[in-house]
């Protein structure tokens, strides 16, 4: 049998599994800190030495990779590691089929095999368009969003971009003072600002001086008061850091009317999800003032499936397999 060798190669972790070909759950999962390897050839050896499966076995390589893969050196957003096109075809031989995905766009394809047990509703509707386009956001070391565009024949049509790194907008008091705490660091401040880890540190910050406060935690420090429930300035960040989502995600529906819905993945929104069912975000992304009715029959969902980038990876490598 033969199989792919895949990878969610992100700015904290890279997640190496196998997955023999046609089919889309992700084997032999393992997890390495970026920082631990000089180089994703370094980590990728390390995976290589421990996996039951021989080279010779396997046809496809298709990595996720969060930054632009359209480059001549592709480099990671948030992670030192680069490499080219051919450098990877080099690594793992002239023979096999080599892919290289968007992060997002691998979330992308994932959309192709999710199930409803796969995802939860956040909002009152649910009912999609299956011929429509949609959204794939996701939060973690930084914020990934790709649009997907389904197709009769063939793998979905992904678009890639950067869409993280939009102007961030404001709405109220209290969002003009986070802006302008953020410009003063940043002079120009992107979504990406309040909606990754770093961003939820931000705005926590940014809380916490607007009480006369000099404090900044981690997002680990932040998840900690949380649990506490002793910290207030904690549970109002990651309430606003919600109300943004729904701010940036209600622009996204205006610039593509997204009757497939919206699919929210990334690191942070899965692991608060009881949270965001009960936030102000369904509320943020409906508030387009005569927008509003356009807005609102969207569905938006919280993937919850613990490699939704792997399985899209592996969805690929058929696909990739299939024409070669």
């Amino acid at each position: 049998m033969s199989h792919a060798l895949i990878a969610d190669l992100g700015g904290t972790n890279a997640r190496f599994a196998l997955v023999p070909i046609g089919q889309y759950e992700p084997q032999e999962v393992r997890v390495f800190p970026c920082d631990n390897y000089e180089s994703f050839f370094d980590a990728a050896a390390d995976y290589i030495k421990h996996c039951s499966v021989d080279m010779d076995k396997i046809e496809a390589i298709v990595l996720a990779i969060a930054g632009p893969v359209n480059q001549p050196v592709i480099r990671f957003s948030n992670n030192p590691w680069h490499f080219t096109r051919a450098e990877v075809q080099s690594y793992f031989g002239a023979d096999k089929a080599v892919a290289l995905l968007n992060d997002f766009d691998a979330v992308g394809h994932c959309l192709e095999i999710l199930t409803p047990q796969d995802m939860v509703v956040i909002g009152e509707s649910s009912v999609i368009d299956p011929k429509g386009a949609c959204w794939v956001v996701g939060a973690g070391t930084g914020l990934g969003i790709s649009c997907v565009v389904p197709q009769d024949n063939g793998p979905n049509m992904v678009l890639p971009g950067e869409g993280g790194h939009v102007d961030l907008s404001a709405c109220n008091e209290i969002e003009d003072d986070i802006l302008k705490f953020l410009r003063t660091r940043h002079k120009r401040v992107s979504a990406e600002r309040v909606l990754s880890g770093m961003g939820l540190e931000n705005i926590y910050e940014a809380l916490a001086l607007r009480e006369g406060i000099k404090r900044r935690l981690t997002a680990p420090e932040i998840g900690e008061a949380l649990k506490s429930g002793k910290d207030p300035i904690a549970e109002a960040a990651l309430e606003q850091f919600f109300v943004f989502l729904g701010r940036v995600i209600g622009d996204l529906v205006l610039s593509i009317e997204s009757r497939g819905g919206v699919y929210i993945a990334g690191g942070i929104v899965p692991r608060y999800l009881n949270e965001i069912l009960k936030s102000g975000f369904r509320d943020a992304m409906q508030d387009k003032g005569r927008m509003r009715a356009l807005v609102s029959p969207i569905p938006t969902f919280v993937v919850i499936s613990e490699y939704p980038g792997l399985m899209g990876c592996a969805c690929y490598a058929s696909y990739l397999v299939s024409k070669a």
